[in-house]
């Protein structure tokens, strides 16, 4: 197991065929590892590849809570909700095989609630769990809810008669709870839009916006504590980055002494993430250079651009040559549309194997 047998920083050569690696090395050895991309795009095609090798129940998208970034200002509703549903997972991921985090520079540098501020902000309730519904209308408004006609996005409860439905931050739909008397009856997700409910669950956890709710403010590195292995493109490029946010905003900050508040450092990440394993596919960050160098014989995959020709002979080539040669498409109706263009161009001996899964970028990988 490669993460967990070699020294506590490795460096890997860069390929475009790292995402199979590290979705091989995660499977095996379980844990958290948190994926540091050079942009939001970058992670964003991580998290989908990592969709197709990985169980999509354990990948999760660590964005900026800001439209921008914190720099700005103007908070992105849908940034909150993915950043809370994310730290909560983190929160009870110990344990439970592997988790994968795709996350990138400007959302690593916003800073988060203490683990133990989110536990004791939160409102655990379970079927059969006894409680007013006027007390639960309280607490919901001390966490910040807001009583609406009907929910609609995180932050909002609505109530009607023994019925109680609250959109928390860490969810992409509401719960709906069923009241008997002072006692929950059942508690299901519903969808929007229909108002018909999803799914049936013992217990759910309503989570306020944690950006608003606490001073008390921590890096990504400290939440996840030092078995979380990270994984960075390019570790020097990422911090340098977080560094380049910070002093941004401490010149236009009134009061200077609100950054911790709001931001971590280059200096307070490394020192968070020092028991922690790391793997660069660039060994660049000079506070931590690299133990153990692991090389593959990787090249990224021609760009062929529709000529079927010179797809179908290098096909061919490789195929003669030893190679296993995959086309990857979800749609069987794309895969005999080629196949029939092969035997209409005089290729008909170009019989690659195919996939029912798609990645973001193709690669030849000459060991394998």
């Amino acid at each position: 197991s490669l993460v967990h047998s070699v020294a506590k920083l490795c460096s890997v050569e860069p390929n475009p065929g790292r995402r199979k690696y590290a979705a091989a090395a995660i499977a095996r050895v379980g844990g958290v590892h948190i994926f540091v991309l050079e942009d939001r795009d970058a992670a964003a095609y991580l998290l989908n590849d990592f969709y197709t090798l990985l169980d999509e129940e354990c990948v999760y998208f660590f964005p900026s809570s800001y439209k921008r970034s914190v720099a700005y200002r103007s908070e992105d509703a849908q940034g909150v909700v993915q950043r809370t549903n994310t730290i909560n997972a983190l929160r009870g991921a110990s344990g439970k095989g592997f988790m994968v985090v795709c996350t990138y520079p400007e959302a690593l540098a916003e800073a988060v609630v203490e683990p133990e501020e989110m536990a004791g902000g939160m409102l655990s309730i379970g079927v059969g769990d006894k409680i007013k519904i006027v007390d639960l209308e309280d607490m919901l408004e001390g966490m910040g809810f807001v009583k609406v006609d009907f929910v609609y996005e995180p932050g909002q409860y609505s109530m009607r008669g023994g019925i109680v439905d609250v959109f928390s931050y860490a969810e992409s739909r509401p719960f709906r709870f069923d009241f008997f008397g002072d006692e929950i009856d059942s508690i299901r997700r519903f969808e929007i839009s229909s108002q018909l409910s999803a799914e049936r669950i013992e217990r759910a956890d309503v989570i306020p916006n944690i950006n608003t709710r606490s001073e008390r403010k921590v890096s990504l590195a400290r939440f996840s504590g030092a078995d979380t292995t990270w994984w960075f493109t390019d570790a020097d490029y990422a911090l340098r980055k977080v560094d380049d946010l910070r002093r941004k905003m401490l010149s236009e900050l009134d009061e200077p002494s609100e950054i911790d508040g709001l931001l971590t450092s280059r200096k307070a990440l490394l020192e968070d993430m020092e028991r922690s394993r790391m793997v660069t596919l660039r060994n660049t960050l000079k506070e931590r250079m690299a133990d153990v160098v692991v090389e593959f014989n990787t090249v990224p995959q021609p760009s062929f651009n529709k000529n079927f020709e010179i797809l179908a002979d290098d096909i061919i080539d490789h195929t003669e040559l030893g190679y296993d040669c995959y086309i990857l498409s979800e749609n069987r109706a794309q895969i005999e549309r080629l196949n029939n263009i092969f035997h209409q161009i005089g290729r008909a001996n170009a019989e690659p194997k195919t996939l029912p899964l798609t990645l973001h970028e193709g690669f030849v990988d000459h060991n394998l």
